[in-house]
């Protein structure tokens, strides 16, 4: 029997062969990062999620000692930015800075490129904030009931933009109107900014935005926020209402918030998962980074080990499969 044969064969039978993996697995993340990260964000350049991830990847780069290179991969609802990471090679140099559009995707498509939970290490959970409901400055609606008022009178008058099927926009204004059982156009935009410039022209009447980007239009008095989708007033805007407590009897108990996750492709070596987590959570803890974050409107979400994180996966993408459902939103 040849040496080689013979070695690994004692290993098996000898119960050895678990620390040779280990130390196999510990020399695949040793030196790592020992060239640039590329983070791939799925959306356009200037939206909420292209805002956040560029703030992580500043984070994130200081703490490696090196550069976490920035690399926006747009389109059908961050499917394809998503499969850019899905298929990079299995070894911590691509990684994935996607929001809750992720575990939306699985509900609105019929066929995607990639295993949504099969293809992905979910990394870290990352940060949380709320959606805005806003109309133009000029808008003749001031409050949410009126718009659902208008609504109601007139079925299908009303368009509503947002940056994709999937977004927080989009599925902000679905949950509302299925709960409402009212109904508008949708009109999809490439990104955030196109979606606004309308709002602003009056063609359509209403965009919901993420806090990160809604709140520069907000505080310069180009639109007027209706209400807020948190279970609370948020101390950024505490004179706004929350959907909540919008008089409206079918929303009473509405909540919804938009969130980020990291994830590096199934099959990366455990060692270099476990140390961006580690360097995640580290982030997490920065009172300076946190306070960057505060000021875009979000906070860190709450800790958890690797197997949390994707425990949150998965009973995200149930949690919207269950909304998109009874909203009767069919995958395309």
């Amino acid at each position: 029997m040849p040496l080689r044969r013979s070695l690994l064969s004692a290993a098996l039978f000898s119960g050895a062969m678990p620390a040779l993996l280990s130390s196999r697995a510990q020399a695949q993340g040793a030196g790592y990062p020992d060239k640039p990260i590329r983070l791939i964000l799925p959306f356009a350049a200037g939206g909420p999620t292209d805002t956040l991830g560029r703030v992580f990847a500043e984070q994130l780069s200081g703490q490696l000692n090196g550069r976490v290179l920035v690399e926006n991969r747009t389109g059908a609802g961050s499917t394809i930015g998503a499969d850019v990471v899905a298929k990079a090679p299995r070894d911590g140099y691509t990684l994935l800075f996607n929001n809750l559009s992720h575990s939306i995707n699985p509900s609105l498509y019929r066929r995607l490129p990639y295993d949504t939970l099969g293809d992905f290490v979910p990394v870290s959970t990352l940060m949380e904030g709320p959606v805005i409901l806003l109309v133009g400055a000029n808008s003749p609606f001031r409050t949410l009931k009126d718009l659902i008022a208008a609504l109601r009178e007139k079925p299908d008058h009303y368009d509503y933009g947002s940056a994709g099927n999937g977004s927080a926009a989009h599925v902000s204004t679905v949950q509302i109107l299925s709960l409402t059982k009212t109904r508008m156009n949708h009109i999809v935009y490439r990104g955030v900014a196109p979606a606004m410039t309308d709002l602003l022209a009056g063609t359509v009447a209403l965009v919901n935005d993420t806090s990160t980007t809604a709140l520069g239009s907000i505080r310069g008095g180009m639109v007027r926020p209706l209400a807020v989708t948190s279970a609370e007033r948020v101390p950024f805007l505490p004179d706004l209402p929350t959907v909540r407590e919008s008089g409206i009897p079918e929303l009473a108990n509405f909540r919804m918030s938009t969130w980020n996750m990291l994830f590096a492709p199934a099959g990366t070596p455990q060692p270099i998962v476990e140390r961006l987590h580690d360097e995640t959570r580290k982030a997490l803890a920065n009172p300076a980074f946190v306070a960057k974050l505060a000021e875009l409107g979000n906070v860190p979400m709450p800790a958890t080990d690797l197997a949390g994180a994707r425990a949150f996966l998965v009973s995200e993408v149930e949690r919207w499969r269950g909304v998109m459902a009874e909203a009767g939103v069919s995958p395309e």
